[in-house]
């Protein structure tokens, strides 16, 4: 901009249409605070009805900030070797349930509800002002990866086409692995609330049957095609590469750590590829992630091919709990205590509708399908409280009448009850070797 005020109106200039479309821009009225990150100036700007405390907002985001800027490019980060000359989290506050951030060249778009935000007075940390950091913190953390380091299909992006590529596991998985690492390595949160963020990614991935049938990398090519057009058999068909990779992230950080001694990790494949690929303007081939985690480790490649083709190629569940256990990290998988009919629900004006049916379950066997709404179960009118209440004095294994309309049919059918989805538990280990004590304060410390 030449001659113009900074935040008004007047002339803009992008370099060129590349530019110009990856710098969103907003006209309206906003709250803006500012700070500094390892000399760069960073600018929040909130529009729509707030409370926020911006002081802590500023804090615990230059905290976020200088703590991946140093991750890429060393302790002596500063405006010289930063890839932008300022970075603004644009952010729309709104009601309760709306979340989502698209990241940019420098900036990113966020929405929230605004009572994900802090508030003046707040004490410590509540779990929805734990999720907005954690979307900025991954937003961020794409200004390198994605951004940046980028697939080779993406370098340059082709605008008149959909853009194809097999390594999103590693390019949003990743991101989505580090976006809470990130938290508690900066200080933020503690490893306690770091493993409960993990268990709920490793509740959500187990309780698909889709991970059985589609590999990560197969989500990532489909993304286009399946990821972004689901349908109500989605839980049974696919994996999401944002979830499940995200967990591909933590096993190949804690297996590279383990088989070097604790002298190589993730961190140094990240590195590797900032320095060889993103700082260069060069595009990741598609066996590109599984290269650099060999450079790094070149003594543990036959473990770690047999990891990347059972991980990322394969439908095999991941070594979560034998990884932690080197880390002095306990993993458990609980069965649900209550009874379910096997499906996935929602509230619908004259009952209870059945939004997704899960392979293998009461309501499948019993030829309930997605979209039907039960109106009755046991002679009883059905609600989602209800149900929920009903269920939880039923065992697995007990059978319920229930009625439901699919569209204007009305259908009786005899439920088998199963087990309701499983739980996952994270904890450090009461007791654990020193070596692996020392392995976990590496890890969540950084």
């Amino acid at each position: 901009m030449r001659g113009t005020k900074a935040y008004g109106f007047g002339l803009y200039r992008a370099a060129n249409y590349d530019e110009l479309i990856d710098h969103p821009v907003e006209m309206g009225t906003f709250t803006l605070a500012t700070f500094r990150a390892c000399g760069v100036p960073h600018d929040i700007v909130i529009t729509g009805e707030h409370d926020c405390d911006l002081r802590r907002l500023a804090a615990d985001l230059k905290q976020i900030c200088e703590h991946q800027l140093r991750f890429f490019h060393g302790p002596r980060a500063n405006p010289g070797n930063i890839p932008y000359p300022r970075y603004v989290f644009m952010t729309l506050a709104l009601s309760e349930g709306n979340y989502g951030g698209l990241e940019h060249r420098a900036s990113t778009a966020l929405i929230c509800g605004r009572n994900d935000l802090p508030y003046v007075g707040m004490q410590g940390m509540t779990d929805s002002y734990r999720t907005f950091l954690g979307l900025c913190s991954h937003e961020y953390f794409h200004n390198w990866n994605v951004k940046r380091i980028k697939p080779a299909a993406f370098t340059p992006y082709d605008l008149t086409r959909e853009n194809y590529t097999s390594l999103l596991w590693a390019f949003e998985g990743f991101t989505s692995y580090y976006d809470d690492l990130v938290l508690v390595r900066a200080g933020l949160i503690s490893q306690q609330e770091y493993f409960d963020l993990v268990a709920k990614t490793a509740q959500s991935v187990l309780r698909g049957a889709g991970r059985k049938k589609q590999a990560v990398a197969e989500s990532s090519y489909d993304a286009w095609t399946k990821y972004y057009r689901q349908d109500e058999n989605a839980p049974n068909a696919i994996v999401s590469y944002y979830t499940k990779g995200s967990l591909v992230g933590l096993c190949l950080d804690l297996l590279l750590r383990r088989e070097t001694g604790g002298k190589r990790s993730l961190d140094d494949v990240m590195k590797l590829l900032w320095r060889d690929f993103g700082a260069k303007g060069i595009g990741v081939a598609e066996d590109g992630i599984e290269q650099a985690a060999y450079a790094v480790a070149p003594g543990a490649k036959r473990t770690l091919a047999a990891f990347f083709r059972s991980a990322v190629y394969g439908t095999d569940d991941l070594p979560l709990k034998n990884l932690l256990a080197g880390a002095g990290v306990e993993f458990k998988i609980e069965p649900g205590s209550a009874a379910t009919l096997g499906a996935r629900t929602a509230s619908a004006p004259d009952g209870v509708k059945l939004t997704h049916v899960l392979d293998g379950g009461g309501a499948q066997q019993a030829g309930l399908s997605a979209g039907d709404v039960v109106i009755a179960v046991n002679s009883l009118k059905a609600s989602l409280a209800g149900l929920e209440k009903q269920l939880a004095r039923k065992r697995k294994g007990a059978s319920v009448v229930v009625h439901a309309f699919r569209r204007d049919e009305l259908l009786e059918r005899v439920v088998k009850l199963g087990p309701a989805e499983l739980s996952v538990r994270i904890s450090a280990a009461e007791r654990s070797p020193a070596a692996a004590r020392k392995l976990r304060a590496a890890w969540l410390g950084g």
